[in-house]
């Protein structure tokens, strides 16, 4: 070992914890380090915590973590990760628990950036889930936040796993052994000493949700005690636009971070069905006014196709495209290196191919329903042009290789909806009456 380990106390690349053959170190906390294992018996790769020797030399803390290392292994949820196995080895204590591999949503956050929002309600509702079992089984996590959520990518999705239960409490139980968790997630009756419960956790999942949505947490300050002011004072923090998932999403944000604990959720259960509700709204970012789209008659009768049929298929296209976008996304955020320069949003050089981005619009359009080939091209050559492959490529809606890029319809810039609504009268005709 090194001297610096040695002082430490941990172990280093390739020492042996009992059964456990130590990998790489994943993370570092209060409560100690993480790193990758391998579990000799069973031939699989687990995550293990070894507890900061300055807390493993105290009696105290040794009994209450075999207590709690006891009862978190017995939480079984979909959305927790799983705790395998606890020991001691050498002197050390350590923690096993299931290995989530994609890291956790503060990394993501920080390297891809913000997920569309379908996306972030769905990840947070997630972790609710995962809460919601917690609170159920008698316990309070105490220390809900993005560094506290790991990441797993899978096709066509992204599983989130609350983890990090290095301070969770029974509710019931003793409250003052450690501190109450990480100041911008912290409930406001906690920074003036009552005891954390469900309704802590619930406004701490609250300040998640701000963060997943827009990459910062809900409040700031130059010095902790600001920080502290603002969870108390300030007034909890509200999305800006309309429509049904930014009014849900703020009613949701309202409640859950509520100043007076009695006027929040009383636990994850309601919060999570809430959230829930959400990811059913209709998708959002129409680029052509609702109220330009008939609804259907009452009795219709078979006819031929007309311009307001072929709106309603746009439109209906538009919206598939933007649940398609999420799925894109949960493929995608979390790679190794990003597409586009995060500081300055430039992409990379190359030369674009209107054929190709033509071509591979109008493709888009017959994979999502439109059969009008004729419609599909028009509509595609005048939103390419009116929009222009260079802008289209800086907003990340044509890669490098002049292919569309299913994004939310969301994430849409004016301009390109200006285009749009140009190109759909271009090749209608102008003309939505029957």
């Amino acid at each position: 070992m090194t001297d610096q380990a040695e002082d430490d106390g941990y172990p280093e690349l390739g020492d042996r914890l009992g059964p456990y053959s130590i990998g790489a170190r994943i993370g570092a906390g209060g409560m100690g380090w993480v790193f990758e294992a391998l579990d000799s018996r069973l031939h699989r790769q687990v995550a293990i915590k070894v507890i900061a020797p300055r807390l493993a030399d105290d009696d105290d803390f040794r009994a209450r973590f075999v207590r709690e290392a006891q009862a978190q292994a017995s939480l079984d949820s979909p959305h927790v990760v799983h705790v395998y196995d606890h020991g001691e080895a050498d002197g050390r204590l350590y923690l096993v628990t299931q290995h989530v591999p994609d890291g956790d949503l503060a990394e993501q956050l920080r390297a891809r950036g913000v997920p569309p929002r379908e996306a972030a309600v769905d990840i947070a509702a997630q972790v609710a889930a995962g809460l919601a079992d917690v609170h159920a089984a008698g316990f309070v996590h105490r220390d809900v936040k993005p560094s506290n959520v790991l990441l797993r990518r899978r096709d066509g999705g992204v599983t989130a796993y609350l983890g990090d239960f290095g301070i969770v409490r029974p509710t019931a139980g003793d409250h003052t052994a450690t501190a109450p968790g990480t100041p911008d997630y912290m409930a406001p009756e906690l920074h003036s000493g009552a005891p954390a419960d469900p309704r802590s956790d619930v406004y701490s999942l609250g300040c998640l949700l701000w963060t997943t949505l827009t990459g910062n947490p809900p409040y700031s300050g130059s010095s902790e005690w600001e920080l502290v002011t603002a969870h108390r004072e300030q007034p909890v923090p509200q999305l800006a636009g309309d429509g049904s998932l930014v009014e849900g999403i703020n009613r949701v944000l309202a409640r859950s971070m509520a100043k007076d604990p009695a006027e929040r959720y009383a636990d994850a259960g309601p919060l999570r069905d809430d959230l829930r509700d959400l990811l059913r709204l209709p998708a959002e970012g129409h680029v052509v006014p609702v109220e330009a789209v008939d609804p259907p008659p009452a009795d219709p009768l078979p006819a031929p196709p007309h311009a307001r049929r072929r709106i309603a298929v746009v439109v209906a296209a538009l919206l598939a495209l933007a649940v398609a976008g999420v799925v894109v996304w949960a493929l995608t955020w979390g790679d190794d290196e990003p597409t586009d320069d995060p500081a300055t949003g430039a992409t990379a050089a190359g030369t674009l191919d209107r054929g190709t981005a033509v071509a591979s619009v109008a493709a888009a359009f017959a994979e999502q329903g439109i059969d009008d080939e004729a419609l599909g091209t028009c509509m595609a050559e005048h939103w390419v042009d009116g929009t222009g492959m260079e802008r289209m490529r800086a907003d990340g809606f044509l890669d490098d290789d002049s292919s569309f890029v299913d994004l939310p319809s969301s994430e849409m810039p004016e301009e390109m909806r200006t285009a749009f609504a140009a190109a759909l009268a271009a090749c209608s005709g102008g003309v939505v009456e029957e």
